[in-house]
């Protein structure tokens, strides 16, 4: 969270689905749930419902059912313990969890770092899930953004991508740019931009929790000449996350660091545009993402 998080407000949701076949209350009734996240300031609460799950009671093979939200630092997969959930004889639960937004559960990680909420059985070492019972993926469905900053100088690659410059911004704010740190460049440069962009910020959905932003870049030469306009959307490695399947000029894919071209790995898909004619252009290989059904998350989170 930055430094004006006292100020925003923040709702994420994540549709639960079934991921392993045992925990059914019936054959028919299949286990479903939902949970929601939000985040005022420096606090934020979880409330997570389920339904059809097998009472714990009738498992002597375990104790009962908690919740986990899991994140990635680098090469780790850092699962949170969010408390356990009480399952009636009906097979539903419900259970609420508060956390600190900028430091979750004492993991030095912000809420944004997270993005998959897991339904697990219990285990007897508390901070290890058991079977995954049911999953879902976060998604950004709200933001009150703080009026300022506008945008933020970042660094999304590290070292990677040199001769590049990036600004985060948040799509609603795309077109007041009286606090726009690229005022500096040349101005017909940014309103070719403008042109070239403003339907794909207005029209783009946002997925999930890390895609609550989107970048504008500059790409200069060797001589600190602007070459192209670039700007990014955060997205997968896999086919599904490409912006229209890269038909709008999205063909370019780069990792965020401690992330590799593997499928379903984490980046940003970039567009080209020529700041003299806002045309769309392709300086680099286009990069062919996997196909969707590829895009397995288990295989990279040991």
């Amino acid at each position: 969270m930055n430094r004006h998080a006292e100020t925003e407000y923040r709702r994420y949701a994540a549709v639960l689905r079934e991921d392993l076949r045992d925990y059914a209350i019936t054959r028919v009734k299949r286990p479903r749930g939902k949970a929601v996240i939000e985040t005022a300031g420096a606090r934020g609460v979880l409330r997570c419902s389920v339904r059809n799950l097998c009472p714990p009671k009738t498992r002597d093979r375990h104790s009962g059912y908690g919740i986990w939200i899991v994140g990635e630092h680098g090469d780790r997969r850092i699962p949170v313990h969010a408390g356990n959930i009480e399952i009636s004889e009906e097979g539903i639960g419900e259970t609420e969890w508060s956390f600190a937004t900028g430091n979750v559960n004492g993991t030095g990680l912000g809420i944004d770092s997270f993005d998959t909420l897991e339904v697990c059985v219990c285990t007897a070492a508390k901070h290890l899930p058991g079977d995954r019972v049911l999953v879902g993926e976060l998604e950004l469905e709200e933001a009150n953004i703080p009026e300022e900053p506008k945008m933020e100088k970042v660094s999304p690659f590290g070292t990677g991508l040199p001769l590049y410059q990036w600004w985060k911004f948040y799509p609603s704010y795309f077109n007041d740019l009286i606090y726009n740190p690229l005022a500096h460049s040349n101005p017909s440069d940014i309103q070719a931009f403008t042109e070239a962009c403003s339907d794909v910020f207005s029209n783009f959905m946002t997925g999930p929790v890390f895609r609550g932003h989107q970048l504008i870049g500059l790409q200069y030469d060797r001589k600190g000449t602007v070459k192209f306009l670039v700007h990014g959307i955060p997205g997968r490695f896999c086919l599904r996350d490409q912006p229209y399947g890269g038909d709008t000029g999205y063909v370019y894919w780069h990792p965020l660091p401690g992330q590799n071209y593997r499928a379903g790995d984490y980046g940003y898909w970039l567009i080209h545009i020529n700041p003299l004619t806002g045309e769309v252009v392709f300086p680099k290989r286009t990069t062919k993402p996997p196909d969707c059904e590829q895009c397995n998350r288990e295989d990279i989170k040991g």
